[in-house]
C-alpha cells in the first residue's frame, strides 16, 4: 500500500505545481481608460464589461483619465505605441492582454465574448470599435488592411475569416496619416510666418537702426535678438496651449483646428478683397505705442523686450493658424512628440523673419523690401489667406 501511495502523492504534487504554474502564466488582465464623470461609461464599465471579463477570468484595472492626468498621458502613449489610428480612438478604451485585443467604445457584447473565448483564433492584434447605444454598426481592424464595418448582429468570425484569406495582400502598417502631419505643420508654420504683423515691425526696426547710424553687425545682432525673442515667446505660448489641450484630447480637436484654420484664412482673404470688411487680424492699436517706445531705445536689452512684446501682441494677428495646428497635434500625437512638432513649426514661423533680416542688411535692398511690403500688404494677406483656407479644408478632409 505504501509502495502505491508514495508515487500517487508524487504525481499529485506534480499535477498541483503544474496547475499553479499554468494558472499564474495564464492570468489575464484588462485595463480600461474612461471618464468617471460620464454616467453611461461608468454603467458600461461597472456592468457589462466587468461581467464579460469576469466570466473569462480576466482581471480589470480601471483608470480615470480626467481626474488623473497621468492616466491621460499613459493612454496617449499606449495608443501611439500600438498604432491606434485617430479615427478608431474613443473616449472609452479597453486594452486586454497588453493590447492584443483593443476595445474602443462599447462594442457588441456578443463580439467581445467571441474574442475572449478560449478557442478563438485571432490575429496578432485586433481592434473593435463600437459606439454607444443599440442598433449601430461596429468596426474591426487587425492593424493591417482596411477597416471593415459590420451590422451589430454580424459575428466577428466574418471579419476573421475575411482577414485570414486576404492578410498576405496587406502592408504591415498604415502610416499615411502621420506621414502627412509633418508637411502640414511645416507648411502652416511657413504660411503663418508670412504675415504683415511681425514682418512690418522688423522692417521698420531695421530701417530705424540704419537711420541712427548703427553698423551692419549691430543691426544683425539686434535683429537676431528680436527674432530669437519672438521664437521663444511663441514656443512657450504653444507649449502652454499644448499642455492644456491634454485635458481635452479627442478626434474633435483636429477637426476644430482645421475648421479654425479655414475660417481665419477666409477672414484674411475677405479682408484683402474688401478693405471695409469689419474683421481684421492685426496688432491691436493700443499695443503699437508700447512697441515703438522700446524700438526707439535701440539697445540689446530693449530689443529683447521688443521681440517679447511683438510675440505677445501679434498673437491675435498671427496666432490663429498656430492654434489650429495645436489642435491637430493634441489630437494626433503624444505630448513630447507634439513638442517636437512645435519646435519645427516655430522654426518655419521665424524663417521669413530671418530671410528679411539678411536681405535688409543691405540698406538699399531693405528700403525696397519695406516699400514693397507697404504696397503689397493686401495682396500678401489675400494670398496667405487663400493658402490657409485651402490648407484648412485639406486638413479637415484628412482628419474627418
Amino acid at each position: 500500500m505504501k509502495v502505491l501511495l508514495r508515487p500517487a502523492l508524487v504525481l499529485l504534487a506534480l499535477w498541483a505545481s503544474v496547475a499553479i504554474a499554468r494558472a499564474d502564466g495564464s492570468e489575464r488582465q484588462a485595463v480600461v481608460y474612461y471618464n468617471e464623470a460620464c454616467d453611461e461609461c461608468v454603467t458600461y464599465v461597472e456592468g457589462e464589461l466587468t461581467e464579460v471579463l469576469a466570466a473569462h477570468q480576466i482581471s480589470l484595472v480601471k483608470k480615470d483619465y480626467i481626474n488623473q492626468r497621468e492616466h491621460r498621458r499613459e493612454l496617449n502613449e499606449l495608443n501611439e505605441r500600438l498604432g491606434v489610428p485617430l479615427e478608431l480612438q474613443s473616449h472609452l478604451a479597453t486594452y486586454i492582454d497588453d493590447g492584443r485585443i483593443v476595445l474602443q467604445g462599447e462594442p457588441p457584447r456578443s463580439v467581445v465574448e467571441a474574442l475572449l473565448a478560449p478557442d478563438a483564433t485571432l490575429p496578432e492584434r485586433l481592434l473593435v470599435y463600437g459606439e454607444e447605444g443599440e442598433g449601430r454598426d461596429y468596426r474591426v481592424w487587425a492593424f493591417a488592411g482596411p477597416v471593415k464595418s459590420y451590422p451589430i448582429d454580424t459575428p466577428i468570425e466574418t471579419y476573421l475569416d475575411w482577414f485570414e484569406a486576404n492578410r498576405d495582400s496587406f502592408p504591415a502598417t498604415t502610416g499615411g496619416q502621420m506621414s502627412l502631419l509633418l508637411p502640414a505643420v511645416l507648411l502652416t508654420g511657413l504660411v503663418d510666418g508670412i504675415n504683415p504683423c511681425a514682418l512690418a515691425i522688423l522692417l521698420f526696426f531695421v530701417s530705424f537702426l540704419f537711420t541712427i547710424r548703427k553698423t551692419r553687425v549691430s543691426v544683425a545682432r539686434m535683429g537676431a535678438v528680436y527674432i530669437g525673442a519672438v521664437y521663444v515667446v511663441y514656443f512657450l505660448i504653444g507649449l502652454g496651449l499644448l499642455q492644456a489641450s491634454t485635458l481635452l484630447r479627442g478626434h474633435w480637436l483636429g477637426q476644430a483646428g482645421a475648421v479654425l484654420l479655414m475660417l481665419l484664412g477666409l477672414v484674411n482673404l475677405l479682408g484683402a478683397i474688401f478693405p471695409s470688411f469689419p474683421i481684421r487680424l492685426e496688432v491691436p492699436e493700443g499695443s503699437k505705442e508700447a512697441l515703438q517706445t522700446w524700438m526707439y531705445r535701440a539697445t540689446l536689452p530693449a530689443t529683447l523686450v521688443l521681440g517679447t512684446l511683438v510675440g505677445l501682441h501679434t498673437f491675435p494677428c498671427s496666432g490663429g493658424p498656430y492654434v489650429a495646428v495645436l489642435g491637430l497635434l493634441s489630437s494626433q500625437t503624444g505630448f513630447w512628440e507634439g513638442v517636437g512638432y512645435l519646435v519645427l513649426y516655430n522654426i518655419m514661423f521665424v524663417l521669413p523673419l530671418v530671410v528679411v533680416l539678411v536681405l535688409s542688411l543691405d540698406p538699399v535692398l531693405g528700403g525696397k523690401i519695406q516699400a514693397w511690403e507697404r504696397s503689397s500688404s493686401r495682396a500678401v494677406r489675400g494670398v496667405t489667406g487663400g493658402v490657409m483656407a485651402a490648407l484648412g479644408l485639406g486638413l479637415l478632409i484628412w482628419v474627418v
